[in-house]
């Protein structure tokens, strides 16, 4: 697919301003965060209608390091963005016989078993029906089950492997978001990292005894102790996920019982 020679207007290119890290104050909450590339948010046109528009090209979004498909609707001449998929055919998925061919989302209800989805969005999380799972270059969510132990809700396997329970009104995309995992990109400078919002880290056992738990010995030591973190916590085989009374925990006793 060819790029879109359009510039973005102003409604399509919001202004991201830049936390770096620091909280209201100044003070830095979140380390190894602080300057980067500027970036502008796109905005996405999720109710745009297919029947009176034409694509003329892509779009290279930089937050989530993937490509937007670009039309244009031939009655307002108004253009709109929206996630480019690889996997299916982005017009042959939007089934004239559906009643959301207007919309480029569909109820997961109408995917079948194995199908690909991405930009999921769930409404115990956002009300305003956005996406929040799968956005990223590359990702994509698989239909596990439709019919499940818990009523009006499907298995949802997501990129990172997860299992989760989604209401079957719930929307989705079809396909995968087309685009490149960053997960294989290799930084080759420092510069680049400076480039991407990372600041350089520094290792623990480095440093002076007041800065870091690992700091300070005569010579290089190994810290003389578990890994922790600079507060004192263990950093390593320790669950940090508070799940409670979850779907999970029916599902286990459920079938431990049987």
């Amino acid at each position: 697919m060819f790029l879109s020679r359009l510039k973005l207007s102003r409604k399509q290119r919001l202004k991201k301003t830049q936390k770096s890290g620091r909280n209201n104050l100044g003070r830095i909450t979140v380390r190894h965060k602080g300057k980067g590339h500027k970036k502008a948010l796109r905005t996405i046109n999720w109710e745009g209608s297919y029947n009176t528009s034409i694509l003329i090209g892509t779009f290279y979004n930089p937050n989530q390091n993937t490509m937007l498909y670009q039309f244009i609707d031939s009655i307002s001449l108004e253009t709109f963005f929206q996630p480019a998929v690889s996997g299916v055919s982005f017009l042959n998925s939007l089934s004239k016989e559906s009643s959301n061919y207007s919309l480029s989302r569909f109820l997961l209800s109408d995917f079948s078993i194995g199908d690909k989805c991405n930009n999921l969005g769930s409404k115990k999380i956002n009300l305003k029906d956005q996406s929040i799972y799968s956005r990223s270059g590359g990702t994509c969510c698989t239909i596990l089950q439709r019919y499940t132990w818990v009523k009006n809700y499907m298995l949802v396997e997501l990129s990172s492997g997860e299992q989760k329970l989604f209401l079957n009104n719930e929307k989705a995309q079809r396909g995968s978001v087309l685009g490149h995992t960053s997960a294989y990109d290799t930084i080759k400078t420092a510069g680049r990292n400076r480039w991407l919002g990372k600041r350089p880290t520094v290792r623990g056992v480095s440093m002076n005894p007041i800065d870091h738990p690992h700091g300070g010995g005569e010579g290089k030591t190994s810290g003389g102790r578990p890994s922790v973190s600079p507060w004192g916590r263990l950093t390593k085989n320790v669950k940090t996920k508070k799940n409670k009374r979850s779907l999970w925990k029916i599902f286990h006793s459920r079938h431990n019982n049987k």
